[in-house]
Parts: structure tokens; sequence; C-alpha cells
């Protein structure tokens, strides 16, 4: 079973909890935007709508005609405790090489894209992350049955959501054997000495043995995010950015062979004779100066979407695969207007008018129940008053603009 969708309200409240938490002790974690930023993208991660696991296991299962070497009983709690730690060396591998191969930092750069730490941005997930699933082909080859991949995979995911936090220190002994915050902050740290370092997913015992393993020094505090800076709070660009400068990079690159390494080194390699690009990983913050009320309209329009996502995912079944296609780019359209907003872009609002425009179409096609087609209707009537005041607001005080 995949316990993730079950426990996203908690993450979430866990958010919130973290929140009022950094407030009262002085010590807020948290930027609005950057965690709008985040969330948005764990929500576009969810409309994929697939397992990754349960992919590969049919994959296996469609080649190899449900061939293992073993026959394990999937009632023996052995087999289960096989099966989570087997499932934790995968994810270092896997995790490992989506450091270390361009093909698969393209993905996994999104998760590292955040330049704040804290429980939001474990959320922050990848929304084309397809290739990693064959780091967990030897677990079937032995003979852990989907089920079981699918379950113990779900709970690793969840137990790193904890660990993307500030207020923790170090926890003595448990550093030596369990992903903590302060050795996963590491990880999350563009300082040249942080770097590439702590894979694990549950247990840390896997950078110590090969040698991937750093601790987090009181001298050298992390600064979170990517040595080439995203500058952005648009989370389509943050899904396909690195693809991008990937795909730019092989054309720049002369040689035939060098263009099919370069998917297969590290991303900061380049081909002899490319020039490098020059990065800085004490580089301030992202910050473009949006107007408050742009910033909180932002928020406030995040959450019909998020809801509308667990809709969409809820009742595809019952839906044409046209209808799914257009709410799923309907719903894309909204994130890419909320990142406008935060980015303070003066076409954010008349982008937002074609969304409305557009809501409205989608909503005569699919002719919903009465109940539907009235509280859709309430909500794009209060969207449009409510672009209609981030149009005033930056008329008047001149900070809707591109940030420099």
């Amino acid at each position: 079973m995949n316990y993730v969708t079950y426990a996203v309200p908690f993450f979430v409240l866990a958010v919130l909890v973290e929140f009022v938490y950094g407030a009262w002790s002085r010590n807020n974690t948290y930027r609005l935007a950057d965690t709008i930023n985040s969330l948005q993208l764990g929500t576009l991660s969810r409309l994929r709508g697939v397992l990754q696991l349960g992919l590969m296991g049919a994959v296996y299962d469609s080649v190899f005609g449900g061939w293992s070497l073993f026959a394990l009983n999937a009632d023996s709690p052995a087999v289960w405790l096989v099966a989570f730690v087997a499932y934790d060396l995968g994810y270092y591998f896997s995790h490992r090489y989506g450091h270390e191969w361009r093909i698969l930092w393209a993905s996994h750069v999104v998760h590292h894209s955040s330049e704040e730490y804290n429980l939001s941005t474990a959320l922050r997930q990848t929304s084309t992350g397809w290739l990693n699933g064959f780091f967990y082909l030897p677990l079937y080859v032995i003979g852990i049955p989907v089920d079981i991949m699918v379950t113990v995979g779900s709970l690793n995911l969840i137990y790193q959501f904890w660990v993307h936090t500030q207020h923790i220190g170090k926890l003595g002994p448990l550093e030596w054997l369990l992903v903590t915050p302060s050795n996963h902050r590491v990880h999350h740290a563009r300082n040249p000495r942080y770097v590439d370092r702590n894979y694990g997913g549950v247990f840390i015992i896997w950078d110590r043995l090969f040698g991937t393993f750093q601790e987090e020094l009181a001298a050298d505090p992390p600064h979170y995010g990517i040595t080439r800076q995203l500058r952005s709070w648009n989370p389509l660009w943050a899904n396909i950015h690195a693809w991008y400068e990937a795909v730019a990079a092989t054309h720049q690159t002369p040689r035939v062979r060098d263009k099919i390494r370069l998917w297969f080194k590290s991303p900061a390699w380049q081909a002899p004779g490319v020039s490098t690009t020059a990065t800085d990983w004490q580089a301030p913050k992202y910050a473009p100066q949006a107007t408050p009320y742009a910033r909180w309209l932002s928020f406030v329009q995040f959450w019909p979407h998020v809801g509308a996502v667990f809709a969409l995912l809820f009742n595809r079944s019952v839906m044409s695969e046209a209808q799914v296609l257009c709410c799923a780019a309907w719903l894309c359209m909204g994130f890419y207007v909320q990142g406008m907003l935060l980015e303070a872009r003066r076409g954010a609002p008349w982008l937002e008018w074609l969304r409305l425009v557009c809501g409205l179409g989608l909503l005569l096609w699919l002719a919903p129940s009465d109940v539907y087609l009235q509280a859709s209707v309430v909500y794009l009537a209060l969207s449009a008053l409510a672009n209609t005041g981030v149009v005033r607001t930056g008329q008047s005080d001149g900070r809707l603009q591109s940030p420099g």
C-alpha cells in the first residue's frame, strides 16, 4: 500500500506547526514565496498519478514473466525487514547517481532548488523522475513482491519528511545509524565541503560504508540550494530548467562521444574546450519584490488548486482522456500564474484573466452537478475580483514588474 497520499494532511499540519514554532522561538525558517513554490511542486508531482515502484514492478513482470530467484513469503516479517533495508540500500545508489549523473540530476534538482530548509522543502518533489526506478530492479529479481516494495518505498519516503528541519540539533548515537536532520542538512547544503554527501534515506550507514559521509560542522553552517541558482518561483520552469541546460550543453559540446558522456557525468562536468558557467555558493537568496497583496493572493489561490488536483486524481476514471489532460493543463496554468505573481511580473494579471476564461470554458464542457457548478462559478467570480486588486495594487506602488 502507498501511504504517502494518506500522510499528506499530516505533512501540511506539521509544516504549520513548524512555522508557528519558528515564529514563537524567533527562528523562522520560512519565506512565503519559497513555501508556496515547494507546495506547488509537491502537488504537481502528484499529477503524475502513477507510483514509480509499481510501474517498475509491472515492467519487470511483463518482461520476465514474474521470474525471480526466490519465492519469498509476503506474510513473513523477515521478508518485510529485508525488503525495508534492501530498499534503503537501493535508494542510496539511486540518490547518489541522482547527483552524479546529469540525466538523473535533471529531475532530482527540483528537490534541492529551495534556498530555505524546512519541512515544506521535503514536499518539493520532481514531476519528471521516472528513471530512478531501475535501481530497484534487483529487489524484484530477488523475489520481493511488488506490494511490499510499494509499501516500504512509501514508508521510506515518509521517514525522510521529518529530517528537513533546522530546529532539531544532533541526536547523539543515532547520528551513526540513521539519517537525522543534522546530516541531511549537509546533503541540502551547497557549501563546497558539503556538496554530494549523505545520500541515505533512512540509514546513514551506507554513506559511512561507501565514503560519502560528511558531518555538519558548526564552523561551516550550511547554505541551502543549488550552486547554479534557479532564480524563479515558476514550478513548471523548476521542473524543466536542468533538462534545458543539459540539452544546451549537449548542443555546445563538439564531439559526439562527449555529447553522450555528458549525460552520465556530474552536472558540473564540461567537455574539453567548452567554457564553464561561473557559480557562487554564497550568492544572495532570490527575492523579487512582489507586492504583499500578490504574495498572499498566490497563497490563497494555491489551496483550491490542491483540492482540484486531488479531485482530478480521484475522478479521472470517470472522465475522458481529453478532459483529464485539459484539466491538468488548466491546473498547471494556475500554478504558473501564481509563480508569475510571486516573481512580480507585469503580465501575471492578464494571464490570470485568461486562466479564468479557460476555467469557465472547462465548466461548461464538464457540466458538473449544480452544487459543484455553483461553487465553481463563485470561485471564478472571487478570483476575478481578487485579480482586479492585483492590477490596482501593482499599478499604485509600481512594484508589479519583472525582477532585475
